[in-house]
């Protein structure tokens, strides 16, 4: 069981008043989705063929819609306005069914050559895959209790490695941006299939 009872979310607006608060806690290694949805600035969703538009999944019929299913849900929020401030978010990957084509999120580099990002692991199995842009690769694990650091200038995605949901817990700055186009397409960590670095 992982229970964070002191643990407090605070938002603050541009005159450095606290406007929202509200602890968060993990019972029996559950996270309470419909708390954190309560408490977060901005809850996204992304579907399968936002993460494998190879597949070519869509429209906006019952059918597509099922056949698209949500892969993961994050829960963001800010600590300010300021450029300077952090963007901290929750994020609940699904659990993987198909090895072949796991789970993951969205990878991306970040717009800001200079913005790094922490990954730390709540719930679940997972991995950090990174990918520079001079190819470099590597494969860090996120499980609870571990924490990886992205550093500048490198591609970054989680991917479930179990059946079971995940979920970890990623802070950077406000302002590093997100670049999904530069990423290559597919599998640009399918060289390291079977192994891990550390």
């Amino acid at each position: 069981m992982v229970l964070f009872e002191q643990a407090r979310l605070i938002t603050y607006d541009h005159k450095g008043r606290a406007v929202k608060d509200g602890p968060i806690s993990m019972q029996g290694g559950v996270i309470d989705l419909d708390h954190l949805r309560s408490l977060a600035s901005n809850h996204s969703m992304r579907r399968l063929s936002e993460v494998y538009p190879e597949l070519g999944h869509g429209g906006h019929d019952r059918e597509a819609h099922l056949k698209d299913p949500v892969v993961y849900e994050v829960f963001e929020w800010q600590t300010g306005l300021a450029a300077t401030d952090l963007l901290c978010a929750v994020t609940v990957l699904f659990g993987t069914v198909d090895q072949e084509r796991p789970l993951r999120t969205r990878g991306h580099f970040h717009k800001d050559p200079d913005g790094g990002e922490l990954v730390i692991g709540l719930m679940g199995r997972g991995r950090l895959d990174l990918l520079s842009r001079q190819g470099e690769i590597r494969q860090l694990p996120v499980e609870p209790g571990t924490w990886a650091q992205v550093p500048p200038g490198w591609a970054h995605r989680v991917t479930n490695v179990d059946s079971d949901p995940m979920a970890f817990l990623s802070s950077c700055s406000a302002a590093v941006g997100h670049d999904y186009e530069g990423v290559p397409k597919g599998s640009w960590v399918g060289q390291l299939r079977g192994r891990e670095e550390t």
